[in-house]
């Protein structure tokens, strides 16, 4: 390849890494309105870490002393919670 050459080849590369970097630009909008509602549930629950663990840990206090009590109301939370994704998932459709 003589240097004549190599100039027309490199510049054609740069236009091309600069259509490239232009798609990546636009895209990136896209991808943050696409993953929006996934990061504010991210932030919520890392917000609600600290009373998570303070829960859990009042849950396995009290799960040691009463294991009959905690399995039935956590069979009747999962049930609750269960009929409340059917009634979402049938009812609310958008």
């Amino acid at each position: 390849m003589s240097t004549p050459d190599r100039v027309i080849e490199k510049v054609k590369l740069l236009h091309k890494i600069d259509r490239q970097r232009a798609e990546l630009a636009g895209g990136r909008l896209e991808w943050l309105e696409a993953t929006a509602k996934v990061d504010r549930g991210w932030v919520k629950f890392i917000d609600l870490r600290k009373y998570l663990v303070l829960g859990s840990s009042v849950l396995a206090i009290y799960g040691i002393r009463h294991p009959s009590s905690v399995v039935r109301w956590s069979r009747r939370a999962l049930g609750i919670w269960g009929t409340a994704q059917l009634f979402r998932r049938n009812f609310m459709k958008p």
